[in-house]
């Protein structure tokens, strides 16, 4: 009988837990939603969330190898100001590196660049 009462009441704890609210349909925290697919790169696949994140637009992004061209036309108030730079990765480690742009992060897939903003 202890048994079976245990398990009631187990069952009715587990039944009344409710799963936390989200802020949009595509992820928890509100970036990158649903139909984000991986770069296979962690370094792209960040900067995308990041500037995803604190975008109040859809950013712009060009692709054409092996060169992809982000960049954020107007960010949010009060988050990252991305609207300022360019990011440009480099998906072909045997091109040379963008003279003007800095080096932020370096994986086996892609190099990531940033410059300001023209």
């Amino acid at each position: 009988m202890f048994k079976m009462m245990f398990f009631v009441f187990l069952s009715m704890a587990c039944s009344a837990h409710k799963t936390p609210p989200q802020s949009s349909a595509g992820s928890l925290h509100g970036f990158a939603g649903v139909n984000f697919s991986t770069t296979n790169s962690p370094c792209l696949d960040g900067i995308i969330a990041a500037i995803d994140y604190s975008c109040a637009v859809p950013m712009y992004i060009e692709e054409g190898y092996p060169y992809i061209l982000i960049r954020c036309e107007e960010s949010i108030a009060g988050q990252y100001e991305w609207h300022k730079y360019d990011v440009l990765a480099v998906t072909n480690n045997t091109i040379e590196d963008p003279s003007s742009g800095a080096l932020i992060c370096v994986d086996p897939q892609a190099s990531i660049y940033i410059q300001v903003h023209r």
